[in-house]
């Protein structure tokens, strides 16, 4: 399993996340975000609906008629559950997921954090112990992304 990780430096997770998730709707894939809390999801929720003029990205969460959970191609959580059959896990909080049954794993961190990073690098290598193929993403101070080493 490919796992990628994303260090944000100057922008939010609200602001970045969906562009990251643009990319794997684009690419037909469906995704899990997991957040750690309510207000969290909230936040995410709204920045989904909000986050650019031209439209919106589809996405549910458990708030929402169960009518339209076969619809759904990204679903926000603050748990483990995968109600859209998503192959791509996107972690926001900062933990390493285990007994991952997902095709890729995308991992966001504040990179302001020294603390958040310090975990993502511990992270990251316990990730390439178990075998699964490591990448990470470094936000430069224009908002572009570099490929970490």
């Amino acid at each position: 399993m490919q796992v990628t990780f994303y260090e944000l430096i100057v922008t939010t997770l609200e602001k970045t996340l969906p562009r990251i998730l643009e990319k794997v709707y684009e690419g037909g894939l469906k995704a899990i975000v997991q957040t750690e809390n309510a207000e969290r999801l909230k936040a995410i929720d709204s920045a989904m609906w909000t986050y650019t003029t031209m439209g919106f990205l589809p996405h549910g969460t458990s708030k929402d008629p169960a009518e339209f959970l076969p619809h759904q191609p990204i679903w926000i959580t603050t748990g483990d559950d995968n109600p859209i059959g998503a192959t791509v896990l996107v972690i926001t909080t900062q933990v390493y997921a285990k007994n991952i049954n997902y095709e890729r794993l995308l991992d966001i961190y504040d990179g302001n954090d020294s603390q958040n990073v310090q975990n993502a690098m511990e992270r990251m290598e316990k990730y390439r112990q178990d075998g699964h193929e490591v990448v990470w993403w470094k936000q430069t101070l224009k908002g572009t992304w570099e490929k970490g080493k």
